[in-house]
């Protein structure tokens, strides 16, 4: 069982039962969730730029080889709200656990085709969280993977992503940018942190 997280103010909105969350978004049959954890790089590190975990889609599952933020669906059997949700996939996929739910990056919807022919719209919410075990810099924060479900994870760097979106070359590759809206998902968390740090430093003068 993941130990207890707490919620931003402004998010307090979605922290409601999940069906209260449906009957409010009709046009919604599922809710998927995703999480971006951040970390600093070791002080013995010459690129001291923040840097954000992605893990690498098992060959074997769908779309494999894609990398992604944790995340995936929702589930009304487990999930007693969206956010549970946001907390049990991110534990599920790397062994982290998520210590407060910071903001909101992004929503995005799609439909998926079932074999039954019937469309399933979806909307996914994708949040920042901390985690209980980034005391440290990145290359100290313990990931477990789900081996089933991802083969592989890194520390990107924003250039990195950008990389990828602009030419479709670089360390990870196509997928990233062409499925769910990834990478402009990415580069608008990476916008938020370099938000978030000129705040500190400005409190800090």
């Amino acid at each position: 069982m993941a130990p207890p997280y707490t919620v931003a103010p402004h998010l307090e909105y979605l922290n409601v039962p999940l069906a209260e969350l449906s009957a409010s978004r009709p046009e919604f049959e599922s809710f998927g969730v995703g999480g971006y954890i951040f970390a600093e790089p070791p002080s013995t590190n010459a690129n001291s730029s923040p840097r954000i975990l992605l893990i690498q889609r098992a060959l074997t599952d769908t779309m494999g080889g894609c990398w992604e933020g944790p995340g995936g669906a929702s589930e009304p059997d487990i999930d007693q709200t969206l956010l549970d949700g946001v907390v049990r996939e991110v534990l599920e996929e790397t062994g982290l656990n998520v210590s407060r739910i910071v903001d909101l990056v992004a929503v995005d919807s799609w439909q998926h085709l079932r074999r039954n022919g019937d469309m399933l719209r979806i909307a996914k919410y994708s949040f920042i969280v901390d985690v209980y075990e980034a005391t440290g810099p990145y290359d100290e924060i313990p990931v477990r993977l789900e081996p089933t479900e991802h083969q592989a994870f890194d520390w990107a760097l924003e250039e990195e992503v950008r990389e990828v979106m602009q030419s479709n070359t670089g360390k990870f590759q196509l997928p990233l940018a062409a499925n769910w809206n990834h990478g402009p998902n990415l580069v608008r968390a990476f916008a938020w942190f370099r938000k978030q740090q000129a705040g500190s430093t400005k409190e800090s003068l």
